[in-house]
């Protein structure tokens, strides 16, 4: 037992540790001017508060990373009828544990097909996640006889769910579509990935021009972005920020404390059920 606690406390002292670098990046760059947000900055006890938040939710991320393998995958064939699915993409080096307190919660307001992904292996790129996401939006389609479904991606997820819209001709399969603090013009920290896949998030790689290399048209998906001036992952912080005319919604908060607050969950909540109704089935595919 002493051992276990003894190890805790190591993975703590690292997590605290590795936030507290991210900040420090964070304040040069807001410092060096970068992005529109620089200059804008916080009391003392607001950042510390921001940090501390970041810090718990990162420990706990990593505390129930693990029950993102041990879970079972969800069951489409399970999707009850008549009901719009809720497909939701993690980040990089992460998994569909990501979700958990959102899936939860998403379930309370009477949401039942809730679907968390996982997207793996990490040194795999966007565009091969993409077309899991696309398999998994038809098969929902069919399972539950509505026409659409609605999408919310994190980080990397995001970019996912992006490509997929845009790319992949998913817009019409999609209702509304939510994006969490995703690099759609790149992030400089993404010279700190492991992999090699992770350069496809640097502001000069050949994913992020193709994403932007056209002005989405007026008629585009029901997409926006979720983003912070206070994400030390997301540099600089309007990199998260999507092009018009999709819709651009800043909040407060850490990079990973995105998945836990309230707050932002009520902007998913909000953007998701839009023509929401459990008649959708009747107006459906059958």
């Amino acid at each position: 037992m002493h051992i276990v606690l003894y190890l805790i406390q190591i993975l703590f002292a690292a997590v605290v540790a590795t936030v507290l670098v991210s900040y420090a990046v964070r304040r040069y760059e807001v410092g060096a001017g970068v992005g529109e947000t620089a200059g804008v900055g916080l009391s003392p006890a607001e950042a510390a508060l921001g940090v501390a938040q970041e810090t718990c939710a990162v420990f706990a991320s990593i505390l129930l990373y693990p029950l993102g393998f041990i879970m079972r995958d969800t069951d489409l064939s399970t999707l009850v009828r008549g009901e719009r699915a809720v497909i939701l993409c993690h980040g990089y080096m992460h998994n569909k544990s990501a979700f958990l307190l959102m899936g939860y919660r998403l379930r309370r307001t009477g949401r039942n097909n809730i679907v968390a992904l996982n997207f793996g292996p990490a040194s795999r790129r966007v565009p091969f996640f993409a077309e899991r996401l696309s398999e998994a939006v038809k098969t929902a389609l069919v399972q539950t006889g509505c026409e659409k479904v609605d999408l919310v991606g994190h980080s990397m997820g995001g970019l996912v769910v992006r490509y997929f819209v845009e790319k992949l001709d998913g817009a019409t399969s999609v209702n509304a579509a939510v994006t969490l603090g995703a690099p759609h013009l790149g992030t400089k920290t993404a010279v700190f990935g492991i992999f090699k896949s992770a350069e496809q998030f640097r502001p000069d790689s050949a994913l992020i021009a193709e994403l932007n290399e056209a002005v989405p048209a007026s008629d585009a998906a029901d997409m926006s972005a979720i983003w912070s001036d206070f994400d030390s992952v997301i540099l600089p912080h309007e990199s998260a920020r999507l092009p018009a005319p999709y819709a651009n919604v800043k909040v407060g908060g850490g990079h990973v404390t995105m998945l836990f607050s309230g707050r932002i969950f009520d902007e998913v909540r909000r953007a998701i059920s839009k023509n929401f109704s459990r008649q959708d089935f009747a107006n459906g595919v059958d």
